[in-house]
């Protein structure tokens, strides 16, 4: 069994890198929390009154940490073990076909997952930990009372985030290789897109959840006013996280209404891309929902922040000001190099059904440049999906607020995020057509046969 998990991993490691990859980045954003943990704990240990007052403010942003990267983390990472094990469902089904049991089948996934945990979030820790001290210096460089403390990140706290990663690698997609092993093959061989079409109760449950918590702090915030305004900072949050857990139901028919918009017939490579993006689910799904959670999670803390401002200063007269810096990277640095990388390993995993694909167009006649310029709209569709699907969640989430915090502060006025969510948009573009086209420039040409002939 070992020699069928390393054998497998070798031949599939195009598909693989994408869980390596985000693996080494949760476990960076998860270091960053840690040592927040680690250097309050030292001052608790000091035992000084000032030291427990710097603990307790280090332990409360610290639990902001966690939220946030928990959330982009459970997003991101659920949909990329998912279209991990969903690329390889056709070699499953063979593997069944020339007699694997199905419990071997998962039992094989699951290993193979939990070697790439591991093997991921040993390098995210190696690379992160010499920077984790400086970053939580300069994070913490504008918070009152918590500069020029000792920060640390140690073995040890190096060592538990290792092993909490892979445990939540492995967690995380105990459904899909459970699946992967109950398959049918002749269902996989014949239709293996639509055999990935199934939407699942436990999404919508998740989305309801995250949806209720969030009404309950903005309602919150309509009984307390601005006393409770520390909660908007969380409503976003969970906001975003309720669309992306229902976004593969949705994901899909948002992106073929807008862009149905747009005449397929005067672009070959438009017309090309639109199919390619609907009709792969699971690939744009994933890719869609870490991109969401790219340009929605900052976009909505702004907006929040901004709108609770607009409160304060119609109450006060004192303008609240804007997050800083140093406090936004510390907050959302993790969760985003969590989603950034999530949403480039979703294309860079599917580099050898992509190769296929334009290797497709080629035999049809199609040149070069309508191959590449292929990529790049897909790339371009995904990513408006997202900002679609963002702008709704900074929508819901102003507004929300706006309404509520209007109760108590009347005239308060809703602000979009729009200062964080367009860079965020923009930086997601560049790196998604980047992530989609650059293999096909840089990569070695193949015979066409040969591409497709290819498992």
């Amino acid at each position: 069994m070992l020699r069928l998990v390393l054998s497998d991993l070798r031949y599939n490691v195009g598909i693989w890198i994408g869980a390596l990859v985000v693996s080494a980045a949760t476990a960076a954003a998860a270091a960053v929390a840690a040592g927040m943990l680690e250097t309050g704990f030292v001052l608790v240990q000091g035992g000084g009154e000032r030291d427990l007052l710097r603990a307790g403010g280090l332990a409360t942003l610290a639990s902001l940490v966690v939220v946030l990267t928990v959330v982009a983390v459970t997003a991101v990472l659920g949909s990329v073990t998912r279209l991990t094990i969903d690329l390889q469902r056709r070699g499953y089904a063979l593997w069944q076909l020339v007699g694997v049991p199905s419990g071997t089948v998962t039992l094989v996934v699951r290993l193979q997952l939990g070697v790439v945990a591991l093997i991921g979030s040993t390098i995210g820790c190696l690379v992160a930990a010499p920077f984790v001290p400086v970053f939580l210096h300069y994070g913490l460089s504008a918070s009152d009372g918590l500069r020029s403390l000792d920060e640390r990140f140690s073995p040890v706290s190096g060592v538990a985030v290792v092993v909490a990663v892979t445990a939540v690698v492995v967690l995380s997609s105990l459904r899909a290789s459970r699946l992967a092993g109950l398959v049918r093959p002749i269902e996989v061989l014949r239709e293996p897109e639509a055999a990935r079409r199934r939407k699942g109760w436990r999404r919508w449950a998740a989305g309801i959840v995250a949806l209720g918590l969030a009404t309950l702090m903005t309602l919150g915030l309509a009984a307390s006013g601005v006393r409770a305004g520390a909660q908007v900072l969380l409503v976003g949050p969970l906001v975003t996280a309720a669309f992306v857990a229902i976004g593969p139901t949705v994901f899909p028919s948002v992106l073929r209404a807008w862009t149905a918009v747009v005449p397929a017939h005067r672009s070959a490579s438009w017309f090309l891309a639109r199919n390619a993006a609907g009709f792969a689910v699971g690939r744009s799904s994933a890719t869609v929902s870490a991109l969401v959670m790219t340009i929605a999670l900052p976009g909505s803390i702004t907006a929040g922040f901004a709108t609770l401002g607009d409160a304060v200063e119609r109450t006060t007269g004192r303008s609240l000001g804007g997050i800083d810096t140093q406090s936004f990277l510390l907050m959302l640095g993790g969760p985003l190099l969590v989603s950034l990388f999530g949403a480039a390993a979703t294309v860079l995993m599917a580099g050898r059904t992509r190769e296929q694909e334009a290797a497709l167009v080629e035999a049809a006649g199609g040149s070069r440049g309508i191959v590449l310029a292929r990529a790049a709209w897909e790339s371009v569709i995904l990513v408006g999906t997202a900002v679609i699907v963002a702008a709704a969640v900074l929508v819901v989430t102003s507004v929300g607020q706006a309404l509520a915090l209007g109760v108590t502060t009347p005239g308060t006025l809703p602000h979009l995020g729009l200062s964080a969510a367009l860079p965020a948009a923009l930086v997601s573009a560049v790196l998604m057509v980047a992530a989609g086209t650059l293999p096909l420039v840089t990569g070695a040409r193949r015979s066409i046969p040969l591409v497709l002939a290819a498992d």
